[in-house]
Parts: structure tokens; C-alpha cells; sequence
């Protein structure tokens, strides 16, 4: 897939998010298309090379439970979707996953190093990093989306895909 299809994908996703929140109200409707574009995501994706490594294990509870706590409220359903996506990937039992969240729950590390090291495990292929982000809107969405989510989703998609940061920063 070309840079620009992937830009053209992306924008696609994300487009609802693009918009100012009305009135303070900061949830957005999702369309019902990707909705169910992400209801199939239930399905293994294997998005990592490598993926049995602790370093990558640990850099993505640490992503995940930076979005879920994001507004600063944390629930049973956000913490559902955060170890679903941590058995999916990674073949892990309820205990390791408990393990990672509690870990991740306490850590202090860096956002944009835990994203770059994700970036360096995920598989080199657009599709596969397309999903990777699909899977972040996915767990952003369970309660509506909220700005601080969004921030930490927009620092993925810079990492992920560096083309749509250098064509932000033209656009600048």
C-alpha cells in the first residue's frame, strides 16, 4: 500500500475524530461501518514479530493503560478490553495478564519510548499497523472519546506511520 493509500486509510478512520467537540461534549458517534470494522477485530492478529518478548509485553500494557486512565477513571469494561487485546497478542494466561496490567499500572515509563518500542515489534506491514491503530480507536471508544485519549492515540499514528506527522507538518 502506497503512503498516500495508508494516509487516505487513516484519515478515513479517524475522520470522525477530526471535528471540535459541540457544545463540551466531548463523545463522538462512531460510524456503525467501523463499528463493526472493529466488532471483527475479536479474531487473533498477530501484529508483532517477536511477540513472546517481555520488552514488547510491558510497552504495550503500559500504551493501553495510558489510554484507558486518560481521563482518570478507570472501569470494569476499559480493563476487560485492555487484557483481551494483551491475551489476543500475546497467548497470555488471566494470571500474566493481571501481571502486565498491574505493572503497567504502576509504571512511570515514557509513553513515546513504550510507543517506539511497539513501533519496532510490529510487524512491517501497513495493513497489520492499520489494525494496531484500530485496535487503539477500539479501546478509546468503549466510553466515548475524550481528548487526552486522543492525544495518546495521535502520538501512535505519529510513530506508527511517520509519513502522516511530515504531511501535517507541510500542511503547517
Amino acid at each position: 500500500m502506497s503512503s498516500a493509500g495508508v494516509t487516505a486509510s487513516l484519515i478515513f478512520v479517524a475522520e470522525p475524530y477530526y471535528n471540535p467537540p459541540v457544545h463540551g461534549n466531548y463523545q463522538f458517534v462512531m460510524f456503525d461501518s467501523i463499528k463493526h470494522w472493529f466488532d471483527s477485530l475479536q479474531q487473533q492478529s498477530h501484529l508483532f514479530e517477536h511477540a513472546d518478548d517481555e520488552i514488547l509485553h510491558g510497552a504495550l500494557a503500559s500504551v493501553l493503560y495510558h489510554i484507558i486512565s486518560a481521563d482518570h477513571h478507570v472501569d470494569a469494561r476499559k480493563k476487560h478490553e485492555c487484557e483481551r487485546i494483551l491475551k489476543q497478542e500475546f497467548d497470555l494466561d488471566d494470571d500474566q495478564v493481571e501481571h502486565l496490567y498491574q505493572a503497567a499500572k504502576q509504571s512511570s515509563s515514557d509513553i513515546h519510548a513504550d510507543l517506539h518500542t511497539i513501533n519496532f515489534y510490529l510487524k512491517n506491514n501497513p495493513a497489520v499497523r492499520m489494525t494496531f491503530m484500530r485496535k487503539l480507536l477500539q479501546l478509546i471508544d468503549i466510553e466515548g472519546v475524550y481528548p487526552e485519549e486522543l492525544e495518546i492515540f495521535y502520538q501512535a499514528l505519529h510513530e506508527v506511520f511517520p509519513e502522516v506527522k511530515d504531511l501535517h507538518d507541510e500542511d503547517v
